[in-house]
Formats: C-alpha cells, sequence, structure tokens
C-alpha cells in the first residue's frame, strides 16, 4: 500500500524512496553484477574450475561480514574457512584450461554475492524483515537491474534470434523456470534468516561434488589428480567450519547464561538495598 511516498509493509515499519535506494537498491545491482559476471565466465572456464573457484565464496563472504561488523566469527570457524579456501587455490593450480579474465569476473561476482548476502543478513537479522515481506521489497530491485543489463549488453542478440517468438513458443518452460526461481529465493532468504549467510554459502559448497562429478561425467570435462586433492581438502576445511560453529553457539550461550545471572545478582542486590 502506497502512502504519501511510503511503503507500508506492516504495522511499525515504513520504507522511505530514500531508504529504499540505500537499502535495497545495493542488492539488485549487486544480484545483477553477481548473475551476469557468474554467467559470462562461462564462457572463458570449464565448469569443473567454476565450481572450484566457488568453493573461495564463504571465505570471501566471511571478509565482507567481519568488514561490515555484521558477524565476529569464532577461531576455529575461520579455519575452517582459510582450509576450504587453500583447498581452492590448490584446485585452481592444477586447471588446465585457465584464462584470467574469467577467474578476474569470477571473484568480482563472488564479492558482488558476498555483499548482496551481508545486506540481506542484515534486513533479514537486525530488521527483522518477514521472508515474504523480504521477497516484496527485494524483487523489484533485482528485476529492474537485471532488464537495464539486458538493454544494454544483450537486447539486439535476443532481437536477432527472435527471443520473443522463443519464449512465447514455450511458455510452460518459462513459467516453470520462474516458480523454481521464487522458490530458491525464498529458501535463501529462510536459511539466512535461520542461520547466517556465510553458513548459508559454506553449506552450499556440498553441492559441488554433484555439480563437478555431473561435469566429468556427462560433459566430459578434464578434472586432474591435483583437483581431486584440493577439493577434498576443502571438504576437511567444512568440516573443521561446522565444528568452529557449535563451539560458537555453546560460548554465546554460556554468555548468556551468564548474562542471566548477573542480572538476577543484580536484581536481588537492589531490592536488598
Amino acid at each position: 500500500m502506497v502512502n504519501a511516498g511510503y511503503v507500508k509493509l506492516d504495522k511499525s515499519r515504513d520504507i522511505s524512496p530514500r531508504w529504499y535506494c540505500t537499502h535495497i537498491l545495493p542488492i539488485g545491482a549487486f544480484a545483477a553484477i553477481s548473475l551476469a559476471l557468474g554467467n559470462y565466465t562461462y564462457l572463458y572456464l570449464s565448469v569443473s574450475f567454476i565450481q572450484m573457484l566457488k568453493a573461495a565464496v564463504p571465505c570471501v563472504t566471511m571478509i565482507v561480514l567481519v568488514a561490515t561488523a555484521l558477524e565476529k566469527p569464532h577461531r576455529m570457524t575461520v579455519l575452517g574457512v582459510l582450509i576450504l579456501t587453500f583447498g581452492t587455490a590448490l584446485a585452481a593450480y592444477g586447471e588446465i584450461a585457465f584464462q584470467w579474465i574469467g577467474v578476474i569476473m569470477m571473484f568480482s561476482s563472488e564479492f558482488s554475492e558476498a555483499f548482496r548476502m551481508a545486506v540481506l543478513q542484515y534486513l533479514l537479522g537486525n530488521l527483522r524483515f518477514d521472508l515474504i515481506e523480504g521477497l516484496y521489497v527485494m524483487a523489484p530491485a533485482s528485476f529492474a537491474f537485471l532488464v537495464l543489463g539486458i538493454m544494454m549488453f544483450e537486447f539486439q542478440t535476443f532481437q536477432e534470434e527472435d527471443g520473443f517468438a522463443k519464449i512465447t513458443g514455450r511458455p510452460h518452460k518459462y513459467f516453470a523456470a520462474a516458480f523454481l526461481g521464487f522458490c530458491v529465493n525464498l529458501l535463501t532468504l529462510a536459511v539466512i534468516k535461520s542461520t547466517s549467510s556465510l553458513t548459508f554459502k559454506v553449506v552450499g559448497q556440498v553441492k559441488n561434488t554433484v555439480v563437478i562429478l555431473v561435469s566429468v561425467v556427462v560433459f566430459g570435462s578434464e578434472i586432474t589428480f591435483l583437483q581431486v586433492v584440493g577439493y577434498s581438502i576443502s571438504m576437511v576445511g567444512f568440516a573443521v567450519y561446522q565444528r568452529g560453529k557449535q563451539v560458537q553457539a555453546k560460548a554465546e550461550e554460556r554468555e548468556k547464561e551468564m548474562d542471566g545471572y548477573e542480572r538476577v545478582e543484580l536484581h536481588e542486590q537492589k531490592g536488598e538495598a
């Protein structure tokens, strides 16, 4: 509901145009940059190598979260991310088809994605946005920047290849893709809201084993022994990270208990006085 330049989302939160531009539009910009550069990377690097580089996403995300003061990871968590990153670097060393432009695009995409995750974590955690509410305010910004990118870089090709006819000829496939995209975005927000963007990215590395296997079996992508070793090290880093999160959760729980005891003691002392 629009009211005097404000979008009313619930009983307690109004979003002004200025707040939308400073908090929501960056999400759309980062999402568009991450998606565009991530897709262009496939023109320069193999699928297996791209998945190996994506294992560095947790490290990039952790750097952004620490820099923005959104998270203070436990030292074991940091160690796990570093081990994972080392495994990624080792796997990259064994890459056969290597082009720097592809690597630069990939890491630019990862940093854009990390900043998007940081803003999402801030909105969902600090401001306590609901899932549908979050999609409601974020989707238009992402759509606007993606359309802008299409108009600037791909519209001519889209016209030459008669893209509209392809869409109207198979509308059910595009609607299905849109619905699956909605489900992915909703689940992404749910995971970030219940855990953190760093955990979301770390857990996402588990699927890389399947992706690499499919790439080798179906597409015939080459993968070296050194890459296998590097990815195995990354999985060890993931296990260490998980242990670090458990230790951190227990430490935070103890701190809350101690704070509760201190408040009770302070209340009793005031009562005696």
